[in-house]
């Protein structure tokens, strides 16, 4: 006999899907008019994104792990750091605990345009969460967790460089690469134009 509850479940199903479609939509909205009002590229504004999500999390990005990231090689994350440190929204210092290895951390330019313009949206975000008990607010996490990781799966099976490739950034925890030894003090003029490097996330 069918479940009676299969019509409901695929009913929930699909507007789950439509609302993250909807939230998507609107985030890279707000996200390109950030960019636009502060001069950045697409690769630039992902970059920066970048930066901030492994600060956040305590575990502060190296150019390879940026390039990784961005699915381009490291010398063009180099580049991207160039442009954002030239402008503040970035830094570059020594890892104190390996002084081999140099990490890009969110500069106080990016802090501060960063905060004026998305402290309206912390707001919303505060007054929507405080709708949740805790118990929903758990299952909304076990779920955004999930996709995340399966949309980042899926973004390097479809846009960046295979892991056992040769042509991969290297492992920075194991084998400084000269962009992260050689850089911190004199950076270096952009390797590439925005277009460029966004090309290079299926070719590099």
């Amino acid at each position: 006999m069918p479940d009676p509850a299969l019509p409901r479940r695929d009913a929930a199903r699909a507007e789950v899907v439509s609302h993250l479609q909807t939230l998507t939509t609107g985030s890279q909205r707000v996200a390109q008019a950030f960019a636009a009002r502060h001069g950045l590229g697409q690769i630039d504004l992902e970059a920066l994104l970048a930066v901030m999500e492994a600060e956040r999390v305590g575990d502060p990005l190296t150019s390879g792990r940026l390039g990784e990231a961005l699915g381009v090689t490291s010398g063009a994350a180099t580049g991207v750091i160039d442009r954002l440190e030239r402008v503040g929204h970035v830094v570059r210092r020594r890892d104190e605990g390996d002084r081999r290895r140099v990490l890009v951390h969110y500069g106080e330019r990016a802090r501060e345009v960063a905060g004026a313009f998305f402290g309206p949206l912390g707001g919303i975000t505060d007054r929507v969460l405080d709708g949740f008990t805790v118990d929903e607010l758990d299952v909304v996490t076990r779920f955004l967790g999930a996709m995340s990781g399966g949309m980042a799966e899926h973004a390097r099976r479809v846009g960046l460089p295979d892991a056992t490739d040769d042509t991969a950034a290297p492992d920075d925890t194991t084998a400084p690469t000269p962009a992260d030894t050689d850089t911190a003090d004199e950076p270096t003029a952009p390797t590439a134009a925005d277009d460029d490097v966004a090309a290079e996330r299926i070719a590099s």
